[in-house]
């Protein structure tokens, strides 16, 4: 929050043309704005007037409630300021933590695409594989009819097996 000229006596307890007079006299930093009024800041009213109390001799009776109430009042301005300091410094490693987070996620989403497509590559391989171990290996067929031997005969109950495989 900046202080006019008006806004900046009326916090200092003195006149505006006091305040005009030291901001020429360049003993109260200002600047003009976009419309081309002086603007004061909070910390430099403060400090002006602790300078100025430091410079005139303070007399019997003097208020000095109008610089307590000051200083009280600019450090809850320069506390705010912190404060919002504080929040905006956040906002923004928020924002970035964000944007790194959606960059990670569209990484990992382009990672499982391809885990798909090599998992998917892979699964071709293994059925080429296959394919070809069982077209490349035969079949043993036999030429004539198996025959059981003696020592061969399976014996179920009462009865023999005996040359099952003949036609």
């Amino acid at each position: 929050m900046m202080y006019s000229p008006a806004k900046a006596a009326d916090k200092a307890g003195v006149s505006r043309k006091t305040i005009m007079n030291s901001i020429v006299n360049l003993d109260l930093p200002a600047h003009r704005n976009n419309q081309n009024f002086w603007m004061i800041r909070p910390t430099d009213l403060a400090n002006w007037i602790r300078e100025r109390e430091k410079s005139k001799p303070q007399t019997r009776g003097q208020n000095t409630n109008v610089t307590q109430h000051l200083g009280a009042s600019t450090q809850h301005e320069l506390d705010t300021l912190r404060a919002q300091l504080e929040i905006s410094f956040v906002t923004r490693r928020l924002e970035a933590s964000e944007r790194d987070n959606e960059k990670l996620k569209r990484e990992v989403k382009e990672l499982k695409a391809e885990l798909k497509e090599n998992r998917d590559k892979m699964d071709q391989v293994w059925r080429e594989v296959t394919n070809k171990l069982l077209f490349t290996s035969r079949r043993y067929t036999r030429q004539e009819p198996f025959l059981l031997t003696q020592d061969m005969r399976i014996s179920i109950g009462n009865s023999d097996i005996t040359n099952i495989f003949l036609d």
